[in-house]
């Protein structure tokens, strides 16, 4: 049983996928006499979430280690890199990312528990954790693992008889969903997922040779993991191989550097490791070259050079800064990142804070696209950052990249007051990640194009309650961005913001784009992140219900109650849709469903008919809710979007949160992104039917605030 003392999701306690306990699952295998085997990932086809081949001599079976190999065993000596090998599954970046998690024991301990055996205690079971989205999470399986012509599909090593590499990936895809899942990906994924740190791309060309050497080396030496690719101009070049024995759109381990001398010159060394377990670098320094003979055999035994067919080589930073584009690091702490000398202090990761938060983007509600859709770009989610003055740097501001992918006026500028800060150099240092997730469930790779801006809220603004609106999107710049928007998991950016209050803002690149994601902020402890959210008025509908009569309305009720055949004058739902449908314009006629909703609003008696002030003040407010869906129907298209409904609410006196509007689009919208003028007619009478009950209710109720009034009697 978890120590009660660790959180939840924590590694010491981490969450059980599938609800499944190693403990338990493996006590009971060992009891009973039988090899356990997995309900929740079977022995078939699905779990590879692939077509079945219909040929017979390509039929896939399901075999435990030791039906594949006589001394089968989970690790065979130590854990090095090339243990393993790519098969028959694009995810080299998985498993260059398994790669560098080798060269750090400590990381390996705890993606991969020991003591894990195919001899002592062996029940068909193991488990592995991995880390997903703020929580560390325990995955089990059973080890039968898929074979085609007796030897294994997928991952292996090049120790024939060993099994651990192929049993973590196979963990990997059940969390994924399928082995399918891990088709394609970015490297920074895996090294986020062993270990639960922060990954960033940086590029080769940004630094000389010597410099970027000096760089990978430290990164190495303070635990960071790193790994490179050549990237591929178009799809049809992922996966060639150049002259020198290099493979394009590939993620390679970046796994040692070194030096040697060579005469009198010194030869600044990169090792790299490609993990399909074969093809080679070529070039000066490759396993087999002649550069070996002017080197000492001291230094040769001393950098372990094996000149055979493993996948792993050493190349000259030279080469290697002119042959490969970008370099993929992934530190646990954040005090490693971006430092260039290898002396942090041991206690260091003590002064940072991290802030989390999930969140979503819903479609018509919170998923407002970029900034270059103006009208909708405010309502995505905003989350405030406070720094104040304890945790200022006192270095240089890293600048805003002016890389924006919007519209040219639109680009990315320090504001005037970041610039005079700049000047004095003095900064707090915060590091924001937004990932996406999620996007691998379902067997195929679905990323869409995120990225996240951050806004300095000016002090007259700071004390003000709700979110920040559209007009303050339309006239501010952001002070920071993660860059151009990127169809990838993780977006990352360090900034350094002078002291203040500011507003992060993740986003997709279009509107209406569904998606879950994770935003997690470190910074200098003493800072705060909140998220922050509208606050209802509670006297909105008196704004939407007490227009005054206009003199055509009162003509046109007293005509239609004197002509018509009125009972006891007095209009019924079917009478009072005759009358609104005369006043209102053709396109915006409301259906009897609407008219009973109205006239059952009212103070009728119980007889559920309406008088002629009733209807003369149900008339004056439908013109009006009439106009003003009109002027929010950017489209004229005769319905209205969640976004144009949120401002249309607003401007009617309703500025309520995004999860308001949303439970409101599901009641009547019907899970449509275009809603009809009586949907927005029978949002407002809802809204006034519990803001009359919100008035009337007792202390003990409106403590909870107007919006959980809402929120709760919404969904009934």
């Amino acid at each position: 049983m978890a120590n009660s003392k660790f959180q939840l999701g924590s590694f010491e306690n981490p969450v059980k996928f599938k609800e499944q306990d190693y403990c338990s699952l493996k006590d009971a295998s060992l009891k009973s006499g039988s090899l356990f085997c997995d309900p929740t990932f079977p022995a078939e086809q699905k779990s590879i979430g692939m077509p079945e081949d219909p040929k017979p001599e390509n039929a896939v079976e399901w075999l435990r280690p030791k039906d594949i190999c006589d001394n089968a065993v989970f690790v065979e000596g130590s854990i090095g890199t090339t243990d393993i090998c790519q098969g028959q599954l694009g995810n080299c970046w998985l498993l260059a990312a398994l790669s560098c998690l080798t060269m750090h024991p400590k990381l390996f301990g705890k993606v991969v528990p020991s003591p894990q055996s195919l001899t002592q205690d062996y029940g068909g079971i193991f488990h592995f954790r991995f880390w997903q989205y703020g929580e560390w999470v325990e995955v089990v399986v059973d080890d039968r693992l898929p074979v085609r012509g007796g030897r294994l599909l997928f991952s292996y090593s090049r120790s024939k008889n060993e099994f651990w590499s192929a049993l973590v990936e196979k963990a990997y895809a059940k969390l994924m969903g399928f082995y399918s899942s891990l088709k394609g990906g970015n490297i920074s994924e895996g090294m986020e997922d062993f270990t639960g740190g922060i990954a960033y791309s940086q590029p080769v060309s940004a630094f000389k040779p010597p410099v970027l050497w000096r760089q990978l080396t430290a990164s190495l030496s303070r635990g960071s993991l790193l790994s490179c690719f050549i990237q591929a101009k178009t799809w049809r070049d992922i996966g060639t191989v150049t002259s020198e024995g290099l493979v394009k759109g590939h993620a390679y381990a970046i796994t040692d550097t070194d030096k040697v001398q060579s005469d009198s010159t010194e030869v600044l060394l990169v090792r790299l490791r490609n993990p399909w377990g074969f093809v080679e670098y070529k070039g000066p320094w490759s396993d087999k070259c002649k550069d070996w003979a002017k080197v000492e055999k001291s230094e040769i035994e001393r950098l372990e050079l094996k000149k055979q067919e493993d996948g792993e080589f050493w190349i000259a930073v030279e080469a290697f800064s002119s042959l490969f584009d970008l370099v993929e690091l992934c530190s646990v702490s954040p005090d490693t990142l971006h430092d260039s000398s290898s002396s942090s202090s041991s206690n260091s990761a003590s002064s940072w804070s991290l802030s989390s938060y999930e969140g979503s983007w819903v479609p018509g509600c919170s998923a407002g696209g970029s900034r270059k859709y103006r009208r909708s770009f405010w309502t995505n989610p905003q989350y405030q950052l406070s720094l104040n003055t304890a945790d200022v740097e006192g270095e240089e501001d890293e600048d805003v990249e002016d890389d924006d992918d919007e519209d040219e006026e639109d680009k990315v500028a320090l504001s005037p007051s970041a610039e005079k800060q700049k000047a004095k150099g003095q900064k707090c240092t915060v590091l924001v990640e937004l990932l996406q997730k999620d996007r691998r469930r379902k067997g195929t790779v679905k990323f869409i194009y995120i990225a996240f801006h951050i806004y300095k809220i000016p002090p007259e603004l700071q004390d003000s309650v709700g979110c920040l609106d559209q007009k303050f999107f339309t006239s501010q710049k952001p002070v920071g961005r993660s860059g151009k928007y990127q169809a990838i998991r993780g977006v990352y950016r360090r900034v350094n913001l002078e002291p203040g209050n500011y507003v992060i803002v993740p986003s997709t690149y279009r509107p209406n784009k569904p998606g879950d994601f994770f935003l997690r902020i470190y910074a200098k402890t003493g800072n705060t992140l909140g998220h922050e959210e509208f606050t209802c008025s509670t006297g909105f509908l008196n704004l939407v219900m007490s227009n005054p009569p206009m003199p055509e309305d009162q003509i046109r009720v007293d005509d239609w109650f004197d002509q018509e055949d009125v009972s006891d004058d007095r209009l019924d739902a079917a009478a009072f849709m005759g009358l609104v449908n005369s006043v209102l314009e053709k396109d915006y006629h409301l259906p009897i469903e609407t008219c009973r909703q109205l006239v059952l609003g009212e103070d009728t008696g119980g007889r559920a008919r309406l008088d002629r002030a009733q209807a003369l003040k149900l008339v004056t407010s439908l013109r009006k809710l009439q106009s003003t869906f009109i002027d929010h129907d950017e489209d004229s298209s005769g319905t209205m979007s969640p976004f144009e409904l949120a401002e249309a609410l607003k401007e009617s006196g309703l500025k309520c949160d995004s999860e308001v509007v949303k439970v409101l689009w599901e009641r009547f919208g019907s899970g449509d992104i275009h809603l009809p003028f009586h949907g927005f007619v029978s949002c407002v009478t809802r809204l006034r039917g519990l803001n009359e009950l919100f008035e009337s209710a007792g202390p003990e109720l409106k403590q909870h605030g107007m919006n959980t009034w809402l929120l709760s009697l919404l969904a009934l």
